[in-house]
């Protein structure tokens, strides 16, 4: 896994005080341990939460985050959770891992599904590279509700919006 930071040059450097940005244990990124990452991540959660430092979900189950930021990749994948891979189901966890991802790195975490469906907000922006497979995973969610693809159970508890552009709404 690589980890990339923005400079101080970076047209990307917001504000963020360091003390707020919790990433993943770079050592254990760093061994290829993804089931370790992700065991410390969601040990990293559940520490804020009982800080109060993140809120639960008013379920009480999940951690709930005021907004994400989602891609959505041509097989309708989003946050590493993949198209007729087991992650998609896994309730029971805060953070799961992939070891096998279809597509490069093929070691990832990523948050389950009911952390991301816990958040106030989900926001999905989607570019289409014009080969059209971006468009079908589009249509067949909105136009087909095709729920073999994971971008089809996002929801949130407020609201989900999804920003197309013109090639990835084309089939609507």
């Amino acid at each position: 896994m690589k980890i990339k930071t923005a400079t101080t040059n970076s047209p990307w450097m917001v504000g963020i005080p360091k003390d707020n940005i919790y990433a993943i244990d770079k050592q254990c990124a760093a061994d290829g341990d993804v089931e370790r990452c992700a065991t410390l991540y969601e040990e990293c959660l559940r520490k804020l939460v009982k800080e109060k430092t993140l809120p639960l979900c008013p379920n009480g189950q999940y951690p709930q985050f005021d907004l994400q930021l989602q891609g959505m990749g041509p097989d309708g994948h989003m946050a590493s959770l993949f198209p007729n891979r087991p992650q998609i189901n896994v309730t029971d966890k805060w953070v799961t891992y992939i070891t096998d991802s279809p597509k490069p790195p093929p070691k990832r975490i990523t948050f389950t599904l009911p952390v991301i469906n816990s958040s106030l907000y989900n926001l999905v922006a989607v570019c289409d590279d014009n080969t059209d497979q971006c468009a079908r995973s589009i249509a067949d969610i909105f136009k087909n509700n095709n729920l073999d693809l994971p971008a089809a159970h996002l929801t949130a508890q407020l609201e989900e919006i999804w920003y197309l552009d013109k090639a990835a709404a084309s089939l609507l």
